[in-house]
């Protein structure tokens, strides 16, 4: 086989390959976050009211009736500039494992035995939406 052959051969299979590439790596480059829009925004905003309310209160603004109990004020999932700052994962692991996890107040309780990773993930995309509304 010549040089010029395989010279064509492989300009024709990078004709047919090229377009594809886009196309797999927007797929391996979609966020949690995008992937969330999948979860059931409904029973994650039944399971927001069952147990993050009290603290993040109805409006997400951190402004709960338990909040003026606690040694430091919960966060506000209003304040978009600060939300941007904290990954999907790391919401995750904050409600999964709780605030002492990642070095925050203790206060912020773990939630890994309460619901299940989906419910988790539901949860974050709902926190996700206080700055989308």
């Amino acid at each position: 086989m010549s040089e010029s052959f395989r010279t064509r051969i492989r300009a024709r299979l990078w004709i047919w390959i090229a377009p594809a590439i886009p196309g797999v790596a927007a797929l391996a480059l979609i966020s949690t976050a995008a992937r969330a829009a999948a979860v059931d925004l409904k029973a994650a905003a039944s399971n927001y009211s069952a147990s993050c309310v009290d603290c993040h209160g109805q409006s997400g603004k951190g402004d709960g009736p338990k909040a003026s109990e606690l040694k430091t004020k919960p966060a506000n999932y209003t304040d978009c500039a600060a939300m941007s700052k904290f990954t999907d994962d790391y919401l995750f692991n904050v409600i999964k494992n709780g605030g002492k996890s990642v070095g925050k107040s203790a206060d912020m309780a773990d939630f890994g035995q309460a619901y299940s990773d989906d419910e988790i993930r539901g949860l974050v995309a709902y926190v996700r939406s206080f700055c989308s509304k």
